[in-house]
Formats: C-alpha cells, structure tokens, sequence
C-alpha cells in the first residue's frame, strides 16, 4: 500500500492559495467586474446608452459560457494549463481594450473576452489548486482561492471610489489595465500546474462514474441551479437596494465594497467552519442563509436591514459556490475539472433564467420584492434537492 505523502509546508499551501487569488483579482475582479462600478461613467460620458450597456453585460456572460462548454469537454492537462494562461494574459488586454477605444464592436469583442477569461480565474485555478493539494497530502480546501471573488469584487469598487471620476472612464479603465499587468506575474507563477496525463491514459476515455453518480449529479445539480437563479436576482438587485438608500454619488460603489468585503469574509468563515462541522451541513446553512437574506432583501425595513441582508447574502452566496464546486471536484477526483464545469453550466443556466423571470415578475408586480422572495423559495427547494442527493464527502 502506498503511504500518503507528508503534507507540504504551510508557506507553499499559502502561495498556491496566493496564486489562485491573484488570478481571481485579474480576471473576475478586474476583467469581468471593474464593468459593473465603471457603468455610470461610460454611460455618462462616452455615450453608451442602456441597449449597449445591457449588450455588453451579456457578452460577459456569453464569453464565460463560451469557456466553461469548452472546459466541460476538454480532458488533457497541458490543454487546460494552456487555456488557464491564455485567460490571464487576455484579462489583461482585454481590460486595456476598453480604455483605448470608444466603437462599440471592440467594447463588444473586450467584454467577451473578458468574461471568457473568468473560467480561467475561477474553474481552472480552483480545479489546479484542488489536484495539488490532494497530490500532495494536504487537506482539499477552496475557500481560501474563493476570497479572490469576493476581493475581486471589493477590488473593483474601490479603485473606482478612491479615483472619484478624476480620470474620466478611459483612465479608470487604464489604471484597471496597470493593475492587471502587475497581478498577471503572481496568478501565473504562483498557481500550481496540474499533473501532466499519464501516456498509458491518454488514450482511454473517461472512467466510468460510481454507481449513484448520476443521480447525485442532478439532484446536487438541481440544486445548485436554484443556488444560481437566487445569486443572480440577489446579485443583481442587491446593490441598486442598497444605493438607494444611500446618498452621494459614490453609493453604488460603496454598496459594491460592502458585497465584496462580506464575500471574501464569507469564503474563509466557511472553509474553517467545515473543518469543525463537514462539508455538507456547511452547505446547507449557507443554503438556509442564501434564502433568508433574498426574504429579507424582499421585506424591506430601512437601509440598516437591507445592509444586513445584503451582507449575509454575500457572505453565503459563495460559501455555496466554494463547497459546491469542491464537492463536486471530489465526487470525480479522476476529472474533477470536467465535474465543476458542468456543475457551473447548472448554475449559469440558474443566472440566464433567473434575471428573465425577474424581469417578468416585477413587471406585473410593480416592484422587486415578488421576484426575491420567488427566488428565496427557488433557493429552499434547492437545499432539500441537495439533501436528497444524499452522500458524504468530507475531506479527512
């Protein structure tokens, strides 16, 4: 029997953790959500109307999709290193893009680009520091690369605060750009490389899933597509919650840090609660807290309560993203990248129907508090498909 490799330094564990957020920052925080606190000044000064601003939100998304359909198929290492580092690099020309042109087309191609390079910061980096950790005998872990998101996330609505619209969109849009070359080195280096495929397999189809794998991917994943259909209302209605009841120019990227603060929170308050209780009850509780914090973003009460609400959403909504894509990534440790791509096509095809029924609902309802209480349920039914899904996967 082969002994278990010692577990390596805490120091290299830390680098790979550094790495993987690192590439988060460049692509998620930069290359796909620097858009989102820069909107009001391309709106304001660079002529995009509303049409164009909603085009450009879903090339983001259709660029991510496009990456993570690609990923679900392609097996061989060497492939998804490479596809890993050509994300990052067009994180950072794509950043740059936006700031040196103004025709829409480019606008277009940089925002596709940048959403196809967030596969690579979030999926292949997780999937990459997931393989190095089990190789090496550590215990599996993502919440600490899953902070980047949430750091991603304050990253983003901070420059823009500090920089207060002195620079105009283009130069916000430069300095993203600076700050993007200067992460690219650390997510490059610094993110282990995944273990090349042995020669012997590398003709050999995927082997076979255990018995009952089937039927807890789509239970699990029914699941996780409600968890994306609340992420997506919550996401996208929480910040226009919160800025509206604040004063001041600088509210919406205020309420943009606060999100991102309590995700990054979040990811590491739940990795070290997993340790204490198992992955799964985790789960769930931040399942249970995803729904209650959408009800209480539906039932009003002040800015106070909206704040609260809006933390503990942030704060749960990517303790679910961490643990579900672990799981996953476990329950098929021979391809464990393949495994979270397929279960983040479930979640994103929650984040495509979930605005659409939003949009819908609070057309006929006149508000948004029918719509986020929908999806507060949505996200309860989804916790009990999990729990039905059954099965233990607890690192030791």
């Amino acid at each position: 029997m082969t002994a278990m490799p010692a577990p390596p330094p805490r120091r290299a564990i830390r680098l790979a953790f550094l790495g993987g957020i690192c590439a988060h920052l460049l692509t998620i925080g930069i290359a796909r959500f620097a858009y989102t606190p820069l909107l009001p000044a391309m709106q304001a000064e660079a002529g995009l109307t509303q049409q164009g601003a909603g085009l450009l939100g879903a090339l983001i998304y259709a660029g991510y999709l496009s990456a993570v359909l690609l990923l679900a198929g392609l097996r061989d290492p060497r492939l998804r290193l490479g596809v890993f580092r050509a994300c990052l690099v067009l994180a950072v020309l794509s950043t740059a893009m936006m700031g040196l042109t103004a025709h829409p087309w480019l606008w277009a191609i940089s925002r596709y680009l940048g959403g196809l390079s967030g596969a690579g910061g979030m999926l292949l980096a997780a999937e990459f520091i997931l393989g190095w950790l089990c190789r090496n005998g550590a215990r599996p872990d993502l919440g600490p690369h899953f902070m980047g998101l949430g750091l991603g996330i304050c990253l983003s609505g901070l420059v823009v605060l500090l920089l207060g619209g002195s620079l105009g969109w283009a130069g916000q849009w430069g300095v993203f750009a600076v700050l993007a070359a200067v992460l690219l080195p650390a997510a490059w280096m610094l993110t282990p490389v995944p273990e090349p495929m042995a020669p012997a397999a590398a003709g050999t189809h995927a082997p076979s899933p255990a018995p009952g794998a089937r039927r807890w991917f789509w239970l699990f994943g029914a699941g996780y597509l409600a968890a994306g259909w609340g992420y997506a209302v919550g996401a996208t209605f929480c910040v226009d919650i919160l800025a509206a009841g604040g004063h001041g120019g600088g509210t919406a990227a205020a309420a943009w840090i606060v999100l991102g603060l309590a995700n990054a929170a979040g990811a590491m308050a739940g990795s070290v609660v997993s340790r204490w209780y198992g992955l799964m009850p985790v789960l769930f509780g931040a399942m249970a807290l995803q729904a209650l914090s959408l009800a209480g973003l539906a039932a009003g009460g002040g800015i106070v309560f909206a704040y609260l609400s809006a933390i503990v959403f942030g704060a749960a909504f990517v303790v679910v993203v961490a643990l579900s894509l672990l799981l996953a990534g476990l329950r098929m440790p021979g391809a464990s990248g393949q495994a979270m791509a397929r279960m983040t096509l479930l979640y994103g095809t929650g984040q495509i129907l979930g605005p659409l029924a939003t949009a819908e609902l609070a057309g006929r309802s006149g508000g948004y508090a029918l719509p986020l209480l929908v999806s507060a349920g949505l996200t309860a039914l989804g916790l009990a498909a999990m729990a039905a899904a059954g099965g233990r996967q607890d690192p030791g």
